[in-house]
């Protein structure tokens, strides 16, 4: 991934799981990192050591996705610190699961605005200096509960179903220059998979997919790579899935 050498990537939620592997792997890659958190700088600094060991670079900025003011601040300082963010990772996510009849408006707000609102808030806080630089990729983490619904997890399928309607949407709108995709993720072998789910229904579900198993940090953020390149320069408004064959369209 050459291409990515001198190129700056936004991810948010990238201190920890998935996002951390996505600073990692493009840092190693050769791009500039910054690195959006909203808790634990203790992991965020940790992860910019890593990324200095590298000798590549980073910065790490605290921010609510969900809060305009505290996006805007972000992306001002990854511009004046880089010069351009030219691809965006909408990678952070909250699940909070509850039976439909007992799902508080907190648990669905909650939900509702890091998972959508969020990548709302980024991408048109983003999108005009890509604009400007006739050039740019924004790439949304969805899931496949978007298509197939599960019990109790009516918050997260609605916000993730409407993040794919937002990247047909941004896609229109932001192009020529600008892709716009986004990728439905299903089960991630990681702790936060195993401490959700027991390990029955771990196997179950990986004996209802063709692959029998499920993927890892490292294959997401192989394909992530793979859309913010030019190899995928022809391809916008897609939200493909990456769940070893569970949900096939």
């Amino acid at each position: 991934m050459s291409q990515l050498r001198g190129k700056t990537v936004l991810i948010t939620g990238g201190s920890r799981g998935l996002g951390r592997q996505l600073a990692l792997d493009f840092a190693q890659a050769g791009a500039n990192v910054v690195v959006n958190f909203s808790s634990s700088a203790q992991d965020a600094n940790s992860l910019l050591d890593e990324i200095t060991a590298l000798g590549r670079s980073a910065i790490a900025c605290k921010a609510d996705i969900a809060n305009a003011q505290e996006v805007k601040e972000m992306v001002d300082l990854a511009l004046s610190t880089y010069g351009a963010i030219d691809i965006l990772i909408n990678n952070a996510g909250l699940s909070l699961d509850a039976p439909f009849l007992d799902m508080t408006e907190d648990q669905w707000d909650r939900v509702v605005s890091v998972n959508l609102k969020g990548p709302f808030l980024l991408s048109q806080a983003v999108a005009p200096a890509m604009i400007k630089a006739k050039s740019g990729r924004i790439i949304n983490i969805s899931a496949n509960t978007a298509v197939r619904a599960r019990v109790g997890n009516a918050n997260y399928a609605v916000s993730k179903a409407g993040l794919n309607m937002l990247t047909q949407s941004m896609a229109m709108e932001l192009g020529p220059h600008i892709t716009v995709n986004a990728i439905a993720l299903g089960a991630v072998d990681s702790p936060l998979m195993r401490s959700l789910f027991s390990k029955d229904e771990l196997q179950d579900w990986k004996d209802s997919v063709p692959l029998k198993r499920m993927t890892t940090y490292e294959e997401v953020s192989a394909f992530v790579q793979m859309l913010a390149s030019d190899a995928a320069g022809f391809m916008t408004g897609q939200t493909i899935p990456f769940d070893g064959g569970k949900v096939m369209r």
